[in-house]
């Protein structure tokens, strides 16, 4: 089963990059680069805040693929 994020550490992560209450804006979301069921961390490296758009999408073209 793959790893959950980590709430605290992406959390920590977003207010260090200083978003309020270390919650990204409305209309975005948090996206792990590398995938937690792939090794992926919960770390500055592997976080990006992007519109949630273009998650979904990320995640369609994943799935498409057979990678999720």
């Amino acid at each position: 089963m793959a790893r959950k994020a980590d709430p605290e550490k992406i959390k920590k992560i977003l207010e260090d990059r200083g978003y309020k209450d270390g919650r990204p804006p409305r209309g975005h979301e948090v996206h792990h680069i590398k995938p937690l069921k792939e090794g992926g961390k919960d770390t500055p490296k592997n976080i990006i805040v992007i519109k949630a758009t273009k998650h979904r999408q990320i995640h369609k073209n994943r799935r498409e693929r057979g990678e999720e």
